[in-house]
């Protein structure tokens, strides 16, 4: 009865209460005697949007988003902490961050430009993304 409680339905089952799409064997050590049997194991296997690999092209699309939200989050890092706004590594990131944030500008104003730079690279960051996640994965197919 517990058997039938935890079987998934459209699949067959087997003796032992694996289905066909989980079946693995695994091997055992070898005994002085000869050797042992295998053992199964239950393994799921991933969703299919899981399962599918990168192709170059949705792996680079996938990098742009990484890139995109990592100079954000550098460019807000470098303002919370003061940077030195003259330093040519320091002044080429804001400027990078302040263009990929210019759709966001002033989305959400504030009376402190601190935190509305915050708040708003903050949302891009995570819509580059996102972005870049779905673009990925229409385009692993």
């Amino acid at each position: 009865m517990a058997v039938s409680i935890f079987r998934r339905r459209g699949h067959a089952a087997h003796a032992d209460g694996t289905t066909e799409r989980t079946r693995r064997v695994w091997p055992v050590r070898r005994t002085a005697a000869g050797e042992a049997p295998g053992r199964t194991v239950v393994e799921r296997r991933p969703s299919r949007w899981r399962r599918s690999r990168h192709n170059p092209i949705s792996a680079m699309i996938l990098a742009a988003g990484w890139a995109a939200a990592v100079i954000l989050g550098l460019g807000m890092l470098l303002t919370w902490g003061d940077a030195n706004p003259g330093n040519a590594l320091v002044d080429a990131t804001l400027d990078t961050g302040r263009w990929l944030a210019t759709p966001f500008h002033d989305a959400f104003p504030r009376p402190n430009p601190e935190h509305g730079l915050y708040l708003n690279w903050s949302i891009a960051a995570a819509v580059y993304y996102l972005m870049a996640r779905v673009l990925s994965w229409l385009t692993r197919f």
